[in-house]
């Protein structure tokens, strides 16, 4: 029984162990960025229809209003999608994204959310690859509890070979010209998209 027991620790330990060694796809301006990892499709968004996994990064004052990285952050998208992004397809997959996040989010389950309002435009066309700039008016459950605005820019590359595609989204409520945008910048991509 003990040998079953030490058995099943180390093989839950190797998996943990095996789980925290996958590479992470971003790199940010510094360590004070924080990470995390979600499985997709998203539990809280089921009807966005993608398999893999997004990799979000927060910026340290996330979550400190009046300070300029207040819900600053970025995520990438390593899915299987196999075609270009389109204006209307991320409006719905965000509206359904902040919906499901914000909902699952309330504590206040008589309350009734308002809904998320997208908007994004085509910024860049060329072969396998896409770029957007948009806006959201989300309601916020983590802080404010209350509709806020957020500028966003989305950057899709293709990868035929592997048929899947990486999507690179920024966040922030700060316009496009403040200086938090240098820092979102700067959550690139750890290799070219189609390298891994």
């Amino acid at each position: 029984m003990k040998n079953n027991i030490l058995l099943i620790f180390v093989l839950v330990t190797l998996c943990a162990f095996a789980q925290e060694q996958k590479p992470n796809l971003l790199q940010t301006p510094d360590d004070s960025w924080q990470e995390e990892k979600i499985r997709m499709p998203l539990h809280f968004a089921p009807q966005i229809p993608y398999a893999g996994e997004e990799e979000l990064r927060f910026s340290k004052d996330w979550s400190k209003q009046g300070t300029a990285g207040f819900w600053s952050y970025a995520f990438v998208w390593d899915i299987d999608l196999k075609t270009l992004l389109t204006s209307q397809q991320l409006e719905a997959d965000m509206q359904y994204y902040f919906d499901g996040l914000m909902g699952v989010v309330n504590k206040d389950k008589d309350k009734k959310l308002p809904k998320t309002i997208a908007l994004f435009l085509e910024k860049e066309a060329k072969t396998n690859y896409v770029s957007f700039v948009g806006k959201l008016q989300i309601y916020n459950s983590f802080h404010t509890k209350d509709v806020m605005m957020l500028n966003c820019t989305v950057q899709q590359w293709y990868c035929p070979a592997k048929q899947k595609s990486m999507v690179l989204f920024r966040f922030s409520p700060k316009e496009l010209n403040h200086p938090i945008w240098d820092e979102l910048q700067k959550v690139t991509l750890k290799e070219k998209p189609c390298s891994h």
